[in-house]
């Protein structure tokens, strides 16, 4: 007979468990990475995948994001309007942004994946979501940060399948609303090569539509799953990819505004 956790526990074996310790490990070592950026580069330098951002910008940015997080996991509720309080002087930027993901950090190991929560997203009210979602910002700005003053370091290939997953199924459905315009009529299959991810993007009478699944579509953008992230991100060039089929089907999703 298996062992029963007592009522309440944590399965520290849980998919949802592994997958929150992962995400924390990823919080911490971007928000490092981004640290260091700080410590020696010009707070003025631009951010080229931000335009009209610097690294104080984007580093103000990410702390204000982390702060802000923390408080609804913590408090279950939207965030007060100070939660997430300006940034000190330029020269304690790397040491803020770091206390600001450790208590974030925190939050998220205190928390059950599965405990009811407040977020802003069309997902269940779960814990696990705010670990997920803040692990994927942390990397891309991450990755922003870096690419500010140099040769970025990739973002690991699990997380960026997860990145992709989210930004198909909430971020672009938000994009084509907040520029009132409707999905593309062809379809979009898109591909990774290095992880476990395969999504198909279609239209239905401008509708979005979107299915994780294996299936042929009219085109098809096939690449690790990196490089597919920061692709549809706006961060690289369509040119990293293999785009199969048809090159206006896939022109046509890649052209919408905000990609």
């Amino acid at each position: 007979m298996g062992h029963r956790l007592p009522s309440g526990a944590v399965n520290p074996d849980s998919a949802r468990v592994r997958a929150r310790d992962r995400h924390v490990h990823a919080i911490r070592s971007d928000t490092d990475l981004v640290s260091a950026v700080v410590r020696t580069a010009s707070p003025d330098a631009p951010i080229p995948a931000c335009p009209g951002w610097d690294v104080r910008r984007l580093v103000t940015h990410l702390g204000a994001v982390h702060r802000w997080a923390t408080s609804a996991l913590v408090h279950g509720r939207p965030p007060d309007s100070d939660a997430a309080a300006g940034p000190p002087a330029d020269d304690e930027l790397a040491v803020w942004i770091v206390d600001g993901a450790a208590a974030l950090i925190d939050a998220v190991q205190a928390a059950d994946p599965e405990a009811d929560t407040w977020h802003p997203f069309p997902l269940e009210q779960r814990a696990w979501v705010w670990g997920r979602r803040q692990a994927i910002e942390t990397a891309v700005h991450r990755w922003d940060a870096q690419h500010a003053v140099g040769d970025p370091s990739p973002i690991d290939a699990q997380l960026a399948g997860e990145g992709i997953h989210e930004y198909v199924e909430m971020g672009l459905p938000r994009v084509l609303q907040r520029e009132q315009v409707g999905a593309p009529s062809t379809s979009l299959h898109v591909h990774c090569t290095d992880v476990d991810g395969e999504w198909l993007l279609w239209g239905d009478g401008g509708d979005y539509r979107m299915l994780p699944i294996h299936d042929k579509g009219d085109a098809a953008l096939r690449g690790p799953a990196a490089d597919l992230l920061l692709v549809l991100m706006g961060r690289l060039d369509r040119s990293v990819l293999d785009i199969v089929g048809d090159p206006a089907a896939a022109a046509a999703w890649l052209d919408l505004p905000g990609w």
